[in-house]
């Protein structure tokens, strides 16, 4: 369970239980039936499920093709000792009566005997001792898992090993061969056991900590190999939101008390409020329009907020899309028809150019501002860098006392609103939230914001 809630599968007690109940009565001999009856017990929904068959896979996997019979076969073939090997010239061959055999000084240690003799009972019970011993659950990120398989190798005894390898290294080749075949084979297993321990305690820790420095990195510095990475952060972070506020719900709200309501219900009691009423608060979703510049130098934040945005089409399907540089213009079709990615590539070779947010804004007045209305959220993403033109600021004030709310993300540090050609300080007065976005963490922030603000 603890491997799956590493996995992002919400796992209850509740669901722990039934899980524990299910394998209880389908039993471990039938794989494919287990997996199913665990996959009914806990996972929740088509995403959950994709992920349960991969973590279930991960966490049973086969950890060899050979057979235990083949593979004995052969290690027995490379671990034959010295007297049985065939000799390389007719006069070596000798009486085995004559040659004494250079592993009989290890015979009588524990676990050379186990490797030799192949006690997997008996391996099994030292590997999971030394493994306790060591601590290995403690494992918490990826680059210890050398260290953990030098302590566990310890923790074996395996020094008595590497002493006769050293030994016979020079003196007795064939020797050599043999020992470190058996040592090959410990290291096997034992790796093996540290890298299970680390897929169920740390592998979770680790992409949680990758996932964390991602959603703190500022989105114009993400380059192409973290793409797919933070496409599957976007993703997750979209449905938790969209689990959190993707019912539409009415809600009594205490502290407003429908007093005609009250005083009706009162009267079966003979006047006395034993039921209070409360008014009731629709929650309803949010009309978005996101108007984002698409100029060289945010760009890429532009890209994010709307692979945002239309990630969260169930709880924000009222979402319209501008673009612009200079030009502006509407572009929800094409989000509408394409996949983003393709959809935003077309937004910016379309308005992508120098920025001129005055008449960015009298095109919106012109396209969009008569829909604008007391339930609509305005949100302008850009760095209100305007070369130095007319940012039309009578026009941001219109917007702002027609919306619902007016929202300016600037990707810019506030340390550099107002310099050089930033506009920022004097739009930030036609505003009703005036905010920092630069990463993952922020954006996310604001549209949580959004979506619980539905008066």
């Amino acid at each position: 369970m603890q491997f799956l809630r590493g996995k992002k599968i919400p796992v209850s007690p509740a669901d722990t239980l039934d899980a524990i109940e299910a394998a209880e009565l389908l039993g471990y001999t039938d794989r494919t039936l287990l997996k199913n009856g665990l996959a009914a017990t806990l996972a929740k929904s088509s995403h959950q499920l994709i992920a349960f068959e991969s973590a279930f896979d991960d966490y049973f996997k086969i950890a060899s093709n050979t057979s235990p019979a083949d593979a004995i076969a052969t290690d027995d073939q490379s671990a034959k000792p010295v007297s049985e090997g065939t000799p390389a010239h007719p006069e070596e061959i000798a009486s085995p009566h004559d040659v004494a055999d250079p592993l009989e000084g290890l015979r009588g240690n524990t676990l050379f005997d186990a490797l030799e003799s192949r006690d997997e009972s008996a391996l099994s019970v030292a590997i999971e001792t030394a493994a306790a011993d060591v601590r290995v659950e403690e494992i918490s990120l990826f680059t210890q898992r050398g260290q953990y398989v030098r302590k566990m190798l310890d923790a074996l005894g395996e020094e008595a090993l590497r002493a006769a390898a050293i030994e016979f290294e020079q003196s007795e080749p064939a020797a050599f061969e043999a020992v470190q075949a058996l040592r090959e084979q410990l290291r096997e297993r034992v790796r093996d056991r540290v890298e299970r321990a680390y897929l169920i305690h740390a592998s979770a820790q680790t992409e949680d900590l990758l996932d964390e420095s991602l959603s703190k990195l500022k989105l114009g510095n993400i380059d192409h190999s973290q793409m797919a990475r933070l496409k599957r952060l976007i993703e997750r972070m979209a449905r938790k939101l969209a689990a959190r506020h993707g019912r539409r719900r009415r809600r009594y709200r205490r502290g407003k008390l429908h007093v005609g309501e009250t005083v009706r219900k009162s009267v079966a009691t003979d006047g006395i409020p034993f039921h209070p009423r409360w008014r009731k608060i629709e929650r309803k979703r949010p009309q978005i329009m996101a108007i984002c510049d698409v100029s060289g130098s945010v760009a890429a934040y532009a890209k994010f907020l709307l692979m945002f945005i239309y990630a969260l089409q169930d709880v924000l399907p009222r979402t319209r899309s501008f673009a612009f540089s200079a030009a502006l213009g509407e572009v929800s079709d094409l989000f509408n028809t394409l996949p983003v990615e393709e959809a935003i590539e077309r937004v910016n070779l379309k308005y992508g150019g120098a920025t001129d947010y005055g008449r960015a804004l009298d095109d919106f007045s012109e396209l969009a501002l008569a829909e604008v209305n007391h339930a609509t959220t305005l949100i302008i993403l850009g760095d209100a860098r305007n070369n130095q033109a007319d940012p039309r600021l009578d026009l941001l004030s219109e917007m702002k006392a027609r919306a619902k709310q007016l929202i300016w993300l600037n990707p810019e540090s506030t340390r550099l609103w107002g310099t050089g050609d930033s506009e920022m300080l004097r739009v930030r007065r036609h505003c009703h939230v005036v905010k920092e976005c630069n990463n993952l963490n922020q954006l996310a922030r604001i549209i949580d914001q959004l979506l619980s603000d539905r008066r």
